[in-house]
């Protein structure tokens, strides 16, 4: 009823025997080989010598996005929160996201032994499904590569966002400005008042000057009758132009009244519009944040007038999408290899074992079933009860 402990540990692969020092891989390449998420014992096994460049190279692949994962999302972090600590710590965090999850859906991509009798339907059937594996990595390389790329592109059109920034501040300072204006309408209209005044203020005083010249005149002889000295003529104009001065005065004083009490209104009213502009104006001027410089770019970017830039940044992100697609496309197009090879033997001879394992602990369960239910039987009712022990005994020695 017992197995011996040798039949049940799981096979290991041979140790792979000593090679030449010189085919032996450097410390570069076997962190590359650890990046690519495969089993190094494996890869180090003579008849693996010839995978270990092809696993480098896509541990490499991994590497490489995710520095450039990291890279990117630190910039983000700093043009969002302007602390180069903070900055680099989520840029670290970021980079280490991709990596671990770039090397776990590529180390669980797993290809199949094509067989010469397939059809091609059948092979068809078994490259796909590598490619159905890596469909939801596809999936995510997109999201990736625009959150990738945008940092980048941020970057690249500094410039270009700066001066549209710049022109949109200058722009909303303008239509906060009319709004203050259509908010406070009295201001310009106490304006154009004090304006009329004034100007009717100068026309009353040029006619009283005119009034002066002519009595001037009558009485020097250079106009009116042309007669030299004060006579009536010279003594009535003399009068009128002593009542429009009177008149004159007094409107003097009313319009000074008037336009006073305007500038004291435009004055307290004035006051409160740029108290509100206080408000308006710097919360324009200082959205130049993250948000502010996306919609920057999308705004460039849908100028008709930019098309190259609209172009440049969609080259950009493609680029960025084929940086996040390679290592999953890289492990997909791979070749079944002596790698996969083993690696299927190993898992197939656990699978086994574990099977006979569970099929042999099954039989020695229902062997002691019915052992004890013939012991049952051999026995009278009230002897079972003493029986019982001894019986439990024998079962368990058997399990």
């Amino acid at each position: 009823m017992t197995s011996s402990g040798a039949s049940d540990r799981v096979p290991r692969p041979s140790s792979p025997s000593r090679h030449d020092s010189s085919s032996a891989p450097n410390l570069l390449k076997r962190f590359f080989l650890m990046c690519s998420g495969a089993t190094p014992e494996l890869l180090y096994a003579p008849s693996c010598l010839t995978e270990l460049s092809k696993y480098a190279m896509l541990g490499a692949l991994i590497c490489f996005t995710a520095g450039f994962a990291a890279l990117s999302g630190g910039y983000a972090a700093y043009t969002a929160f302007r602390e180069p600590a903070v900055a680099t710590a989520l840029g670290v965090l970021w980079g280490l996201f991709i990596f671990t999850l770039d090397r776990l859906i590529v180390s669980g991509i797993r290809k199949q032994q094509p067989e010469p009798h397939d059809t091609w339907a059948v092979w068809l059937g078994k490259s796909l499904r590598g490619i159905r594996q890596a469909c939801p990595r596809l999936v995510l390389a997109v999201f990736l590569a625009l959150v990738i790329a945008t940092p980048l592109e941020l970057k690249l059109f500094e410039r270009e966002i700066q001066w549209y920034m710049a022109h949109d501040t200058q722009t909303r300072a303008t239509e906060a400005e009319q709004l203050a204006q259509e908010e406070f309408p009295d201001i310009e209209n106490l304006r154009t008042r004090n304006q009329e005044l004034f100007q009717l203020l100068q026309a009353k005083e040029e006619r009283r000057d005119t009034l002066r010249d002519q009595a001037v005149a009558e009485a020097a002889g250079l106009g009116g009758t042309y007669q030299r000295g004060k006579g009536p003529v010279y003594a009535e104009r003399r009068a009128e132009f002593e009542r429009y001065q009177t008149e004159l005065g007094e409107f003097r004083r009313q319009v000074n009244t008037q336009m006073a009490a305007n500038t004291a209104t435009m004055t307290r009213l004035e006051a409160q519009k740029q108290q509100r502009l206080a408000i308006v104006k710097p919360a324009a001027e200082h959205a130049h944040g993250l948000l502010a410089r996306l919609n920057a770019l999308h705004q460039l970017a849908r100028d008709r007038d930019n098309l190259a830039l609209g172009w440049a940044i969609l080259g950009i992100f493609f680029v960025f999408l084929a940086v996040e697609m390679a290592p999953v496309l890289t492990k997909v197009m791979f070749r079944y290899g002596p790698y996969d090879m083993l690696l299927d033997r190993i898992e197939t001879e656990v699978l086994l074992q574990e099977t006979q394992r569970l099929r042999s602990a099954q039989e020695r369960i229902a062997d002691a079933a019915q052992y004890r239910s013939n012991m049952e039987r051999a026995f009278p009712v009230h002897r079972r009860s003493v029986v019982r022990p001894s019986v439990n005994t024998v079962v368990n020695r058997q399990l």
